[in-house]
């Protein structure tokens, strides 16, 4: 059974997620985070030469809105009032990002305030992805003559959860379509009465980060969610009632020793992470980008035929992704594997990193192999990586 361990650990929180007893995830949680709260946020900046402006969410906090994410017709001025959802926490020096496509989200869905209705790239049947467009528009339809902000055009995004089997066991997808109406008259609801809300107010405050993750690991199938810390076990408990969740309490033996959690934490900040075969990666972050060289070692001493060092590569790929989750590395990243002359080969590592990359929760994108034979390719920026937090 796989495993999602949560623990509370000075002033922030660590996840670790399990796959066939190995450590595949680690998630950190700062009690400071705004990721997914909506406020009235006031204009203090506008930089038309930058294509952005500033706005406070509260005195002193200041956030960055890139004007292509400002979906209003009228043009922005210093001193105006306007609805803005926090995207990216403050990573190092950077301000928390926030939008005005403000968007709330479920199970199935999520309903954001732009006309389009995107569907899963991992639902792959064209007919499951039409009557779940379908469904969207049956519901919206049914929604229109009770709504409230009649200026906003509401949008979807129908998440992978929507077509599983036991959603769609009755044939109508009720659970969706209960799950989206409920959504709609949620937003729409919230942003009508944010019109008479005063600047730095809180529209909404999104659940912790933690109760989100562990729900959602809850109800993947074989999955087990453990915790030591009551406060975290009763806080999740009085929002969901889940049996899958488990609190620990073996007064012989802690859950981090039992788990090993700190000496995977420790290794989690090491440069040099080592395989199987002898070969070796060192991950270096950076302030432009991360760079990850593929150092063979001992691996290919007596054979560096193609073929041995395009296995060492994959068994290398493979130990990339699963890094790149752990460390939660984001940006531009360049990986340099071990050299390989036979162009089929290397296609065919680019492809399994594709696919190996593809089962992240986080969008990553293989860009290509560069003219130096280097591998570009980058992750979306959510949350801190686990080199910038401090703790013991």
């Amino acid at each position: 059974m796989n495993k999602f361990i949560v623990i509370n650990k000075e002033n922030i929180k660590l996840g670790y997620y399990f796959e066939d007893e190995k450590l595949s995830e680690i998630r950190c949680y700062e009690n400071d985070s705004l990721l997914g709260n909506i406020y009235i946020g006031r204009v203090s900046n506008v930089l038309s030469n930058i294509n952005a402006a500033f706005v406070d969410i509260a005195s002193g906090k200041s956030c960055y809105l890139s004007l292509e994410d400002y979906k209003n017709d009228k043009k922005l001025k210093i001193g105006d009032l306007i609805a803005v959802q926090v995207v990216k926490d403050s990573i190092k020096t950077k301000q928390p990002s926030v939008t005005t496509d403000i968007c709330l989200a479920g199970k199935y869905v999520v309903i954001h305030t732009e006309k389009t209705v995107g569907i899963s790239a991992r639902i792959k049947d064209n007919a499951t992805r039409e009557e779940l467009k379908r469904i969207f528009y049956e519901v919206l339809g049914e929604f229109e003559p009770n709504k409230k902000c009649l200026k906003i055009s509401y949008g979807a995004i129908i998440r992978t959860s929507a077509a599983d089997d036991d959603v769609k066991d009755d044939g109508n997808y009720e659970k969706v379509k209960a799950e989206i109406l409920m959504l709609l008259e949620k937003l729409d609801d919230m942003l009508y009465k944010s019109q008479f809300l005063t600047a730095y107010s809180t529209i909404y405050k999104s659940e912790e980060s933690y109760i989100k993750d562990m729900h959602v690991f809850s109800e993947r199938s074989e999955c087990e969610v453990i915790t030591d810390d009551k406060g975290i076990y009763e806080e999740y408990t009085d929002i969901y009632d889940d049996s899958d969740i488990r609190l620990y309490s073996d007064s012989m033996v802690s859950l981090s020793n039992l788990y090993n959690l700190k000496t995977l934490t420790e290794k989690a900040f090491n440069k040099r992470v080592y395989l199987k075969s002898g070969a070796y990666l060192v991950i270096e972050p950076t302030e432009a980008m991360t760079v990850i060289d593929v150092n063979s070692g001992k691996a290919i001493k007596g054979n560096n035929s193609e073929e041995y060092i395009y296995k060492l590569n994959i068994e290398a790929a493979c130990e990339i992704a699963r890094q790149l989750r752990i460390r939660n590395l984001s940006g531009i990243i360049i990986v340099d594997f071990v050299s390989m002359k036979n162009d089929e080969l290397n296609n065919s590592l680019l492809n399994e990193l594709k696919s190996l990359t593809s089962k992240d929760d986080v969008p990553v994108k293989v860009v290509d192999i560069t003219s130096l034979g280097l591998v570009e390719l980058t992750r979306k920026k959510v949350r801190k990586p686990i080199y910038e937090l401090h703790f013991d």
